[in-house]
């Protein structure tokens, strides 16, 4: 009788030690889901309290490829746990194998599965503010005029600077070619005039010389 007692008690302590564990309560990604976005991180929620003991924390993401993608210290904040991710991620099957340590101090581990359909990637960055964009300045009316030789009214512009001492040395010899024919013809007409004076003066010369022969 006492041996059945002992054995019903064990029976009962066992029972009582096993119902006193810890379990999974929600995880994301879910267990079986198909998401169509990249997660950043693995969240898992238990039942209790997870006790930090150590390493004895462990979480692994299993890529399609053989990866394990949760390379960093898994955060632990009272009944959940979260893990980030790390790496490329292809789409296909994703493991994910965890460990830890329930309130009663007993591990627990499990894992499961799920499907990430596409590759996209959650753009979480701010859109940059636009930038002024630098112009570059048109050239000027003047400027253009004065390089294609348009006058700015649809005529053509002089040739600048360059034909002024050929109009300066032409002015000065038309000048002093005209001065010189002035001085030449005032100088023409006073000798003509000197010899009408003479002509003039030769008969009056004449006419007393032979006044005073008779």
């Amino acid at each position: 009788m006492a041996s059945l007692l002992l054995a019903t008690g064990m029976v009962l302590a066992t029972a009582s030690s096993a119902a006193a564990h810890d379990s999974i309560v929600s995880a994301t990604p879910e267990a079986d889901a198909t998401i169509g976005v990249v997660p950043q991180e693995i969240s898992l929620t238990f039942s209790g309290e997870i006790l930090t003991v150590g390493s004895a924390v462990v979480i692994e993401v299993i890529t399609p490829g053989g990866q394990n993608l949760a390379t960093e210290q898994p955060q632990i904040d009272g009944t959940t746990v979260t893990q980030a991710l790390t790496g490329d991620q292809e789409p296909g099957l994703y493991t994910v194998r965890w460990r830890v340590v329930s309130s009663d101090g007993h591990p627990i581990s499990d894992e499961y599965t799920y499907t990430l359909e596409s590759a996209a990637i959650p753009d979480n960055t701010p859109t940059p503010a636009p930038t002024a964009t630098e112009q570059t300045p048109e050239p000027s009316p003047t400027s253009s005029a004065a390089e294609s030789g348009d006058d700015g009214y649809g005529g053509q512009a002089s040739g600048g600077g360059e034909a002024f001492p050929v109009l300066a040395v032409i002015s000065g010899v038309t000048i002093v070619g005209g001065a010189l024919i002035v001085v030449f013809m005032v100088a023409r007409e006073r000798r003509r005039r000197d010899r009408a004076a003479a002509a003039a003066a030769q008969p009056e010369s004449s006419t007393d010389g032979k006044a005073d022969g008779s």
